[in-house]
């Protein structure tokens, strides 16, 4: 029995784990090995599929399966095998094509367990997805395979903001403008509707990913706290996608570079993304 024997530590990945270079902080990897070597329990919780996330699983020791598809399915990369999933309802279907139809401009994506099949605008997209060793598959809708496990909408975030010469980029997880909250806030709210079936949150501004009823990253972070049987779950995240994982924890950590949103919600605040939330947080359990 050690000091994190029966505690559960789910966190997100991009700008939880890493910083924003994508870099997971040495203080990171150091905390961690500590926590498992105190007898707690590490999961990842994240929007990537099964396929985009094996070449990151690697790079931060843990010790549980990890949580993808935020939420809909988790998966033991160790065992590669899938421990549990939640399927998209066959009404996102008709939703999707309603969505696809309305919007041509943007991109879109289901995603199956492995495998990606894009419609609409590509917008380099796919080929980021290659890179990331996903495979890419395009067909009729009617035709792409079950179990379909999430769709995703998204659009290129410069559309109404420009760099100036010389001018820093802006940060894209973080940036926003009326014209983009607008667009996906409008199809957020569509696919939230009741009756749909399905639930999405917005991973990046310009980002939308939806997944079944009940498949969020929060109900499914308590799901796995039941299957490796222990008792309090503790939870990190920066963006509002992490926000149902925030709140199914016992304890639950915000970094401090993360969403306005989340940080002026009560949780914990760690210290930022680059100097690392879970040495942080776990210092503080």
């Amino acid at each position: 029995m050690g000091k994190y024997t029966g505690i559960l530590l789910v966190s997100d990945w991009d700008r939880t784990v890493t910083g924003p270079d994508r870099k997971v902080p040495p203080a990171n990897t150091e905390a961690v090995l500590r926590f498992i070597a105190e007898g707690g329990l590490i999961s990842i919780a994240t929007g990537h599929t099964r396929v985009s996330h094996r070449s990151r699983w690697a790079e931060l020791p843990t010790n549980a399966p990890h949580i993808v598809f935020n939420g809909a399915e988790i998966y033991d990369y160790a065992a590669e095998r899938s421990l549990w999933q939640g399927p998209l309802p066959d009404s996102a279907e008709g939703l999707f094509a309603f969505l696809l139809e309305k919007h041509p401009e943007l991109h879109f994506e289901i995603q199956c367990p492995t495998e990606t099949y894009v419609f609409g605008q590509d917008m380099g997209l796919a080929e980021i997805m290659k890179k990331m060793g996903v495979p890419i598959r395009v067909s009729p809708l009617p035709e792409v395979p079950h179990p379909r496990i999430q769709f995703a909408v998204s659009g290129s975030p410069g559309s109404s903001r420009k760099a100036a010469p010389g001018e820093k980029e802006p940060d894209w997880f973080r940036y926003t403008s009326e014209e983009i909250d607008v667009l996906f806030g409008g199809i957020a709210a569509e696919i939230n509707a009741p009756g749909t079936g399905c639930l999405c949150s917005r991973s990046l501004p310009f980002l939308i990913e939806a997944q079944a009823e009940g498949a969020s990253k929060g109900e499914t972070a308590r799901r796995l706290l039941d299957m490796l049987g222990c008792h309090t779950l503790v939870c990190c995240g920066d963006a509002m996608n992490d926000l149902s994982l925030l709140r199914a924890a016992d304890r639950a950590f915000v970094a401090g570079d993360g969403a306005k949103e989340l940080l002026d919600m009560g949780f914990e605040v760690t210290a930022p993304s680059d100097e690392g939330v879970l040495a942080d947080a776990i210092g503080r359990l």
